[in-house]
């Protein structure tokens, strides 16, 4: 399963994706949190503490904080990650503002991310293929 659907209480979108590092010259893996809502004046950046432990990756959204560069631009709040030798089933942890949390399973591949689990009840739409992540 490369996407899961959209959900209509969905707060924030994940992309999880191989990724090649022309500076490294190697694959990594990449992981992209933004907002669903777009915001009209600035394109802030999702303020997130990360952790990692073995096979979890846990995200906490801080909130907003505004651009280094404060140019007006559109566009979603957006947090991003990319990942050296990630291989294997890893459990993505989701804590939003209000304290929910979703975990969602992914195997993970130098060139390829599988969605293998995910909760009913989701804020989150996950997507691993580039080619369906797109401005909705």
């Amino acid at each position: 399963m490369a996407r899961q659907e959209q959900k209509d209480n969905a707060e924030y979108r994940l992309l999880i994706t191989p990724q090649y590092n022309e500076r490294g010259q190697k694959y990594t893996t990449l992981f992209l949190l933004e907002t669903v809502k777009s915001f009209a004046s600035f394109r802030y950046d999702l303020s997130v503490e990360e952790t990692m432990d073995k096979k979890t990756i846990k995200y906490r959204v801080l909130g907003l904080k505004t651009p280094h560069l404060s140019l007006p631009a559109t566009g979603h709040a957006q947090f991003a990650r990319e990942y050296d030798n990630l291989k294997g089933t890893y459990e993505v942890v989701i804590e939003g503002l209000d304290g929910k949390t979703n975990t969602f399973s992914v195997r993970i591949a130098p060139q390829q991310v599988r969605l293998i689990g995910s909760p009913s009840q989701s804020f989150i739409t996950i997507c691993t293929d580039r080619g369906a992540w797109s401005d909705k």
